[in-house]
């Protein structure tokens, strides 16, 4: 009977070890399972997700008009740009002596054609025998002038004596469009008096 009740035990050990053996297999297994899967969920969170692109279909039953605003280009026409001004030049100017009205032939050159009047005054440069001071003595001016015409006439703010005269011509553009001034002029010229 001893025999029998060692074999018992004997038996009974075998049958607890292989318990827990398969126990340990299954925990073993389970936590490789659990591994894998954790593998799998990080792999795909590191995945860039590819989105499917949505294609446009024509809708069947929609009837597709010309749009009223189509046509040939049409591109603005740019704003003209302001050309310089043409200042014309004069080696000398002469006018009689002892009037105050005198013949001229002061021009605004084509080339101002729809762009500029021009007006003219001539100067005197004059120095005060006190203070040293110089100024000028305006000798006639003008009214404007159109591009392509003359001044013909001048009225002198007072006769002049016969001589020659350094003077300068100040030559003061304005605009056609809205008689508003531009950059002036002033060029050097004998007045010849005689």
């Amino acid at each position: 009977m001893k025999k029998n009740a060692d074999q018992g035990r004997t038996h009974r050990s075998q049958r607890e070890r292989q318990k827990k053996s398969k126990w340990a297999l299954g925990a073993l297994l389970a936590v490789v399972v659990l591994a894998a899967v954790a593998a799998v969920l990080i792999w795909q969170s590191t995945k860039p997700e590819v989105v499917p692109v949505p294609t446009a279909s024509p809708t069947p039953t929609v009837e597709l008009e010309i749009d009223p605003n189509a046509g040939e280009l049409v591109t603005p026409t740019p704003a003209p740009t302001e050309p310089g001004v043409a200042i014309p030049g004069w080696g000398s100017i002469t006018l009689p002596a002892g009037v105050t009205e005198a013949a001229t032939t002061l021009k605004n050159p084509e080339a101002n054609e729809g762009w500029y009047y021009l007006t003219f005054e001539m100067r005197l440069p004059t120095v005060d025998e006190e203070t040293g001071e110089e100024s000028y003595e305006a000798l006639f001016t003008t009214g404007l002038i159109p591009p392509g015409q003359y001044c013909n006439q001048v009225t002198l703010t007072r006769a002049l004596e016969p001589g020659e005269y350094n003077v300068i011509l100040h030559i003061q553009p304005y605009r056609m469009s809205d008689k508003t001034p531009t950059n002036n002029a002033d060029t050097e010229t004998v007045l010849i008096v005689e």
